[in-house]
């Protein structure tokens, strides 16, 4: 018998912890395999809902990282975000180890710099990960697509020829970090060709279309709207309501050739969060619907429950505190930026608006490949909602289109399978 072997799974926000914790329970019914996770920032919480061990930046500190612990301290003092779930030792490790990489790469004037002009999205711990391998010797090394950590995990790990995989959440036509990987999963086989075409053909990276494990779920739970769950979990909506729920984005990227990344973020203020709402507000009930707000992972709730209590409409609700897919089984409708959750709510069988104030469809192109319906200016989103919401055609069409274009079946199995694979006999199946 083959001798157990380690796969270190490196996870960074709460979005991409949904594609780790189904492949880490298929995994767990495969002998010989051991993982080991490091879920970072508010990826941790939800590893303590699904009751899964992990290990966070916190338990990286040694009683020598006492000039990380002082720039950990010094940063979170602006930085820390508790609202979103976040401890505070967290943050202090994570800040503080993070920066002290950047002075041992670049000296304190240059970390300094680079921290003044991009913020975290300066950081990029080698020397971190590079205790990470040291301390667990995996075999294998999996992430999602998210910038930071995990792309230096998957740096690292390629140095000392440890196989890689990540686990790509979009349709591939836009990525916040170079995929370097030596095995990528996707949603399916139209992505392969988008990845390609922004980052060229690599070679020696393989392509493995497998679906998302974070929609898995839905397979189970698709079917008509179920209103004993609204009257359970929204209360106070008129039960046979039609309902828009709105999945909001911390912000928008732009391409930016001058940065170290490749892009620029911009986080979207309260007040512009607040107008984006109003205006949803307002197209809600031009359409005799009710809204449901479901911020950003990101976002600190306290803003939209504000804006709700000053706005006082009575046909707004908050959802952010409600599981995913139950919502999207409980609404009429879908409205985006470029979340994922819109690739949820086609599988779902829910039509999706994407508002395409900000170019969401070159990001996530639901538009372009006729899964969603693009609202372009925001004076356009009143008679397009109630189009969508009254149109029985164009729920037809995105089924027909997500059979088309989506695997039909859980992935979680088929990437726990890859890897088994990959562990054992030198690569993955490839069909």
């Amino acid at each position: 018998m083959n001798r157990e072997k380690t796969v270190l799974f490196v996870t960074y926000g709460g979005g991409h912890a949904r594609m780790v914790i189904p492949v880490l329970w298929a995994l767990a019914g495969i002998a010989g395999i051991r993982t080991v996770t490091l879920a970072l920032t508010s990826a941790g919480p939800l590893f303590d809902s699904a009751g899964l061990p992990y290990f966070g930046y916190k338990d990286l500190l040694t009683a020598e990282d006492t000039v990380a612990s002082d720039w950990g301290n010094l940063l979170a003092t602006k930085h820390h975000r508790p609202e979103i779930g976040i401890a505070k030792e967290e943050s202090i490790a994570y800040l503080g180890l993070s920066y002290w990489d950047m002075i041992q790469r670049h000296g304190d004037a240059e970390a300094a710099r680079l921290f003044q002009e991009h913020g975290r999205q300066a950081f990029y711990p080698l020397s971190i990960m590079e205790r990470v391998m040291d301390k667990f010797t995996p075999d294998m090394v999996v992430t999602t697509n998210s910038p930071r950590s995990e792309q230096a995990a998957v740096t690292v790990a390629k140095g000392r020829g440890i196989p890689t995989l990540s686990m790509f959440d979009i349709l591939g036509t836009y990525s916040v970090i170079p995929l370097e990987a030596d095995y990528i999963t996707v949603l399916s086989e139209p992505v392969i060709s988008n990845i390609q075409a922004y980052q060229g053909v690599k070679p020696n990276q393989t392509f493995l279309v497998t679906g998302n494990p974070a929609f898995d779920s839905i397979f189970d739970e698709r079917g008509p709207i179920d209103y004993s769950w609204r009257r359970q979990y929204l209360p106070g909506m008129p039960e046979q309501a039609k309902a828009l729920l709105w999945i909001d984005a911390a912000g928008h990227h732009s391409a930016d050739p001058t940065d170290a990344h490749g892009y620029k973020t911009h986080l979207h203020s309260d007040k512009e969060i607040g107008t984006n709402l109003d205006q949803l507000a307002r197209a809600a009930r031009y359409s005799g619907a009710c809204l449901l707000i479901r911020p950003h992972p990101s976002q600190p709730a306290a803003v939209f429950h504000e804006w709700i209590r000053k706005a006082g409409y009575d046909h707004v609700f908050f959802a952010g505190d409600l599981p995913m897919h139950p919502l999207l089984r409980a609404v009429n409708a879908v409205a985006i930026y470029y979340s994922t959750v819109g690739c949820e709510a086609v599988l779902m069988q829910r039509p999706v608006l994407q508002l395409n104030y900000y170019d969401a469809n070159a990001l996530l192109p639901l538009g372009e490949w006729g899964l969603a319906r693009l609202v372009e200016q925001p004076q356009d989103l009143p008679d397009a909602l109630r189009e969508t919401l009254n149109d029985t055609r164009m729920t037809e069409h995105l089924l027909s289109r997500a059979t088309e274009l989506f695997p039909q079946e859980r992935a979680a199995p088929k990437i726990a399978g890859h890897i088994k694979q990959i562990l054992f006999h030198g690569r993955a199946a490839v069909a």
